[in-house]
């Protein structure tokens, strides 16, 4: 097997239990809205691993643009980033100056994932994939402000943000290890592509069980 199939395996299987975990314990209860927004996010990770693979493994290539795969991460990282922004983010900034450092320090995370991407539109020829791949990293990107956000800021009444910021370490690593898979996968670098895929898998396992952990201490949410 190639390490894009072992890699996509790993994946598929941290993703897989990460997703029947929040399935039996927050989906089928009646668990808050926001915890099965990010069940779903993990549900397209896993889809998309299982569309990639199905690819690899029936001697296909895969195809470049705006795929299955690619639009099951795209999904993945919105539920995330629709989580975040639209029911925790009004709660814990009230747009006040009191934040506006912490809004404009969180712009850190995304500008640095975007211009990761930079040297591949300076150096190498623009295609499809690349394109495709920078649609992904811009979701990813706003999805991390947000998750680095939410470590910053100051906590508010009810904890708010004090109670997840477990949660949010976890979810900033999956933006951060997925883009430098994407890298590694441009750049066919595939020792890096395996390091970041681990990585990935690890932060799917674990982000539901610490996430439902951390909420249920805050009946808010």
């Amino acid at each position: 097997m190639t390490i894009e199939i072992i890699t996509n395996l790993i994946i598929l299987a941290a993703s897989l239990l990460g997703f029947i975990y929040g399935l039996f314990t927050i989906l089928i209860r009646k668990r808050p809205l926001y915890l099965k927004m990010v069940v779903l996010a993990v549900a397209c990770m896993m889809i998309s691993r299982i569309y990639l693979l199905l690819q690899y493994l029936t001697g296909k290539d895969i195809p470049d643009g705006f795929h299955v795969g690619i639009l099951c991460m795209l999904g993945c990282f919105l539920f995330l980033f629709s989580a975040n922004f639209g029911m925790i983010d009004g709660l814990a900034d009230d747009g006040s100056m009191k934040f506006l450092k912490y809004r404009l320090i969180s712009w850190i995370v995304p500008i640095v994932l975007i211009a990761s991407f930079v040297p591949m539109y300076a150096f190498d020829n623009i295609s499809i994939k690349l394109i495709a791949y920078s649609v992904v990293l811009f979701v990813v990107a706003i999805s991390a402000r947000f998750h680095f956000k939410h470590l910053i800021l100051p906590d508010v009444d009810y904890g708010v943000v004090r109670q997840i910021r477990g949660y949010n370490a976890v979810a900033l690593f999956l933006c951060l290890s997925t883009t430098v898979m994407l890298v590694a996968d441009l750049r066919q670098m595939t020792h890096l592509y395996m390091v970041a895929g681990c990585a990935m898998a690890l932060f799917c396992l674990i982000i539901l069980p610490i996430l439902k952990k951390e909420a249920m201490r805050w009946t808010k949410i």
